[in-house]
């Protein structure tokens, strides 16, 4: 019987809610025909290894990343000035809506299990590129002219501050408008 595409989605998306509520050690093919409501053994049917499963997953979300990357691409007003890079790039750090929020959370957990599976690795350096396609996108939509080099290392200080915002309880008193200022002036004018 040839695959169906939706059951195959469902599954992934299935394996990146166990990723984030329960980590990359509860995923397995049983977790999620359970959590699914699938007979057991339908994943492992599409997945026959734990590690093609992780590998399926971590494309999933970068498939899922790049979606993002082409509707905020649409969706970016333009021109833009400085001060609306800095309000955005704060709310999607600071105050991500819900789906961003998991796919920040199964991004950094493969992350984390990459430095454990380096069979992972290529597909964290495709979710890097989807990251620093974002910050580029939206900083060419207020004609800020950014090299490559500035992009990344922005890139890699939004990733840990979003890291931070979504495991540390922030301070009363955080300021994350004035933290991503300060980000954008050290990066852009180095």
């Amino acid at each position: 019987m040839p695959p169906n595409p939706e059951r195959r989605t469902a599954i992934l998306d299935t394996a990146i809610d166990i990723v984030v509520d329960v980590g990359i050690g509860g995923l397995t093919h049983r977790q999620i025909d359970e959590r699914a409501g699938l007979p057991a053994g339908t994943t492992s049917n599409y997945f026959r290894t734990r590690l093609a499963l992780l590998e399926a997953t971590a494309t999933h979300v970068v498939d899922l990343h790049w979606r993002h990357v082409e509707a905020l691409q649409s969706a970016l007003p333009s021109p833009m000035n400085r001060a609306s890079v800095a309000a955005l790039m704060t709310r999607m750090v600071a105050d991500p809506d819900e789906a961003a929020r998991r796919r920040h959370l199964a991004r950094f957990e493969l992350f984390i299990e990459a430095t454990r599976r380096p069979e992972l690795r290529p597909f964290l350096h495709e979710l890097q590129h989807a990251a620093m396609k974002t910050a580029g996108l939206i900083l060419a939509s207020a004609g800020i002219e950014a090299s490559a080099e500035q992009v990344d290392q922005l890139t890699r200080l939004l990733n840990g501050l979003t890291f931070s915002n979504l495991t540390i309880d922030q301070p009363d008193g955080n300021d994350p408008a004035g933290l991503i200022d300060r980000i954008l002036d050290a990066v852009l004018t180095s």
